[in-house]
């Protein structure tokens, strides 16, 4: 079941980064990871990096405190990423729910910008945060990821490694995620086992709500980097019994629904030309869950959000009207959904870092690895309590696979040769001669 309800209220992130070496088959490796609470203490051999580059995490260290936009316009250059995306997944809804976490995309991509480099670097960054510079972008993902932690919404990280080839990462690559991120660092014999691990783990930060994750992954399978975030947010004014009826939703299609409506008195309201709606805060005081309801009947909610632009988002955001009571009602709800984002993401301008060829993550490992796949997961219930949500984004990294070309074969007719013309349809020589000398 996917969603139909645009929302704003803050979903849940995991991310998944998952890097191949190799073409070798598939295999049945186990799991030989501890205990998945284990802290970033756990010991990892790797290799020092002298590669003679300086990383996004070290320009962003060096440049801290001097960043080249302010955090009005760090702002606005985020959600035109946001809604260029949501633009893109609504396009492809064939009449569907769309629902999205633009901060489960952007930490995702954030930690594997961390080793990018070159134009890969730059696509990456100029793509998640357009007009920043790439220390001033990675800034800014890292302090909006840290920005979130509230009692209702919590956030863990952690990275995987493929225990035989640890020794192919670099060291200050993890003591970024580790100390940029908070992740945790281990090691798991990749297979089976270890995809089982990685997806419990999932589902315990994301409280049960993203499953599945991953499908697979192999002894080519370099790293897994996941973040995962679980948000929890009660209503500060939850809804009475007697405010809990039951109705009938109108879809896209034109059929009706049965469903439990939630009705109740809001004190903000908001309204552009094209679309209305409300804000319902949650008790922690620090999020609320934004209602964008548009004025035409019988427009197509998915075309509707598709061509809201950052600046109408914006507008709509900052008419908040506190003059007087708004009357509101809206149904109760649980949807899932999920995507592969790649197509999106290159038309976005990320297109060096899904290319075998062009594809520059040397800050990451000694091995050649590009982006095979992002897949972006989506959970949330919306009831008369609060609301819960979830979502999980899979970086799935692969060691490009450039196939050697067949061995070269010549025909040096330098010397006595035979020929002859043959009808193909029997294979029969019309003609069959010798060329003895010229």
């Amino acid at each position: 079941m996917k969603t139909k309800k645009i929302v704003a209220g803050l979903m849940t992130t995991s991310i998944l980064l998952s890097m191949g070496t190799g073409c070798a088959k598939k295999t049945n490796g186990g799991s030989s990871f501890g205990s998945n609470n284990k802290k970033s203490n756990i010991p990892v051999t790797t290799i020092a990096r002298e590669n003679g580059q300086q990383a996004v995490f070290e320009l962003a260290t060096a440049m801290s405190g001097k960043e080249s936009m302010s955090q009005d316009e760090l702002n606005m250059a985020y959600s035109k990423f946001i809604f260029e995306m949501m633009k893109l997944c609504a396009q492809d809804a064939r009449g569907e729910n769309v629902l999205i976490s633009p901060d489960s995309v952007l930490f995702a991509l954030n930690m594997t910008a961390a080793g990018a480099n070159g134009n890969t670097l730059n696509q990456m960054m100029n793509t998640m945060v357009p007009g920043a510079d790439e220390a001033t972008a990675f800034s800014f993902a890292v302090h909006h990821m840290n920005s979130l932690r509230n009692d209702s919404l919590k956030l863990a990280n952690s990275v995987w490694i493929n225990q035989s080839k640890a020794d192919s990462v670099y060291e200050d690559f993890l003591k970024c995620v580790r100390e940029d991120f908070g992740a945790e660092v281990g090691t798991l014999e990749f297979g089976p086992g270890a995809v089982e691990t990685i997806n419990k783990w999932v589902e315990e930060q994301t409280e049960d709500r993203i499953h599945e994750l991953i499908q697979e992954l192999t002894n080519n399978d370099l790293m897994v980097l996941v973040n995962a975030i679980a948000f929890d947010g009660k209503w500060k004014t939850s809804y009475a019994e007697d405010s809990v009826y039951e109705g009938f939703f109108h879809n896209g299609k034109g059929e009706e629904q049965k469903v439990m409506f939630l009705s109740g008195e809001e004190s903000t309201y908001l309204s552009i030309g094209k679309a209305s709606g409300f804000l319902k805060d949650y008790d922690d005081g620090k999020f609320t869950f934004m209602t964008i309801l548009p004025k035409d009947e019988n427009e197509d909610i998915n075309e509707f959000i598709a061509n809201l632009t950052p600046e109408e988002y914006w507008e709509f955001w900052n008419s908040q009207d506190d003059s007087m009571e708004v009357y509101t009602i809206m149904p109760e709800f649980k949807s899932e959904y999920e995507i592969h984002l790649p197509a999106i993401l290159q038309e976005m301008g990320m297109t060096d870092a899904f290319s075998e060829m062009t594809a520059d993550f040397s800050n990451m490992t000694k091995k050649n690895v590009y982006i095979s796949d992002v897949i972006h997961k989506t959970y949330i219930e919306v009831d008369r309590k609060g609301t819960k949500a979830a979502a999980s984004t899979a970086v799935i990294m692969t060691e490009k696979c450039i196939a050697e070309p067949d061995p070269a074969r010549y025909v040096t007719c330098d010397r006595p040769y035979a020929y002859a013309i043959v009808d193909k349809d029997t294979g029969l020589p019309v003609f069959l001669g010798t060329v003895e000398n010229v």
